[in-house]
């Protein structure tokens, strides 16, 4: 019998329960009371920025090409003759998977065929088919898919900020590498990085639903015992990355496609954070957003009204152990003002003392938020990853956006300085 550890979270009204099996996988197990649908997910701390580590098989240092993790994706659920979506499907359940920068998941989602489902996940990750036919098919499947995004404006716009913050850090290219880097690829490497990065001490294993807890455990690890290998070593994957410089590249980039509305983003480099920090960030500029930038603020109604812009300002915050930085996006005709104007209010409200009764206002209307959406199965996934992947508490977001205060506010935006600022535009040709 396994160790079983509960967090609660008052709030929320809400029990997640976690366990190490023997072999090193955590399996985390959301109990949502009277749900029909249920989610399993099989997933990896592997994703597009790592692509420097030690292999664990020889112990050799080894560096694989750009967008390898995102291959890897595609090629686990394209099995010989058949695609796992199909599988999936041909059972009546709903599955996807999806690669970022630092994770590789692997879903379902069903209402009824809960222990069927389990077991095809396990078997899809579980058994590896690479041939030197099939990962040149995918590399023309793939370049394909990044030939689309190259003609993506809202793509572009965002990883050109990117490009322009960045020196070294993989962030900088698609998840999904490029043409050239994907032509390096062959089946050695994937199962280099598959025995490496699909260990089950570097996976995790989440559900979500109604659902038996210790039933739940045991069909997982059941179902995974029918794979265990003796052959790939229980031990913790070790990965390298290049000492980033803290100045930015270029203060601008600007790129013209045919297109009919101008794209931009402004873009701050910041200092690396780690664990709980990253999600007191997140939930920092999620205040921001609300305060500064939302429909209802006085800056949107005032660019809006100017025939500035038209849609929403987005405001977010990404970050990892490997990068750290904010970008502001929109679209608009006049996309020089509106930067212009972005630039300058970043700098104003700097220096103006914060509106404590809109701090306090806004604060309870994100913790009224995060209660609604608990309601939300992939919310409750998505925050467990989160929890995994910065190694913090499953619900210390909740407990981190009632104590941030109206001094975290200002602290941060002073982090927005002038020369770690980058601007990238989309213009029409």
């Amino acid at each position: 019998m396994h160790k079983i550890t509960v967090e609660h979270s008052k709030k929320l009204g809400e029990n997640t329960f976690s366990t190490t099996l023997d072999n090193g996988l955590k399996v985390y197990i959301c109990k949502k009371d009277g749900y029909k649908k249920k989610i399993g997910l099989f997933g990896t701390k592997y994703g597009s920025v790592i692509n420097d580590f030690v292999n664990i098989t020889n112990g050799k240092r080894t560096k694989v090409p750009d967008g390898i993790a995102h291959f890897l994706e595609h090629k686990l659920f394209e099995k010989e003759g058949a695609n796992a979506l199909d599988l999936f499907s041909k059972m009546g359940v709903s599955s996807n998977a999806y690669t970022s920068f630092d994770q590789t998941v692997y879903f379902f989602e069903t209402s009824e065929k809960f222990e069927e489902s389990i077991e095809m996940l396990v078997k899809l990750i579980k058994e590896p088919y690479f041939t030197d036919e099939n990962v040149a098919k995918e590399q023309g499947i793939i370049g394909q898919e990044i030939s689309m995004y190259d003609d993506d404006p809202t793509f572009m716009v965002y990883f050109n900020a990117l490009r322009a913050m960045y020196h070294k850090n993989p962030v900088r290219i698609d998840i999904a590498g490029t043409i050239e880097s994907i032509s390096h690829i062959t089946k050695e490497l994937l199962y280099t990085c598959y025995n490496t990065f699909y260990s089950p001490q570097n996976m995790f294993f989440i559900v979500v639903g109604d659902v038996d807890v210790d039933s739940t455990i045991e069909l997982i690890e059941n179902n995974i015992k029918k794979y265990e290998s003796k052959n790939i070593p229980n031990t913790e994957v070790v990965t390298y990355s290049e000492d980033e410089p803290k100045d930015i590249v270029q203060k601008e980039i600007v790129q013209n496609m045919d297109i009919y509305l101008p794209q931009l983003c402004v873009g701050y480099k910041l200092d690396v954070v780690k664990g709980k920090d990253i999600v007191k960030n997140e939930c920092i500029i999620d205040i921001i957003s609300d305060m500064y930038f939302s429909k209802q603020s006085d800056f949107f109604e005032k660019e809006y009204n100017e025939g500035k812009v038209n849609e929403s300002i987005d405001i977010q915050y990404e970050g990892s152990n490997t990068f750290s930085h904010v970008i502001i996006s929109t679209t608009s005709t006049k996309i020089d003002e509106v930067g212009n104007d972005i630039v300058e209010y970043i700098e104003k409200i700097k220096n103006e003392p914060i509106d404590e009764e809109l701090f306090e206002t806004i604060k309870r209307k994100k913790i009224g938020e995060l209660i609604l959406l608990s309601d939300n199965l992939t919310v409750s996934y998505r925050r467990i990853i989160d929890s995994i992947l910065n190694n913090t508490d499953v619900y210390s977001d909740i407990e981190l956006i009632e104590n941030i205060s109206v001094k975290d506010i200002k602290d941060f935006l002073n982090l927005l300085s002038e020369d770690k600022r980058v601007t990238s535009k989309i213009i029409s040709k």
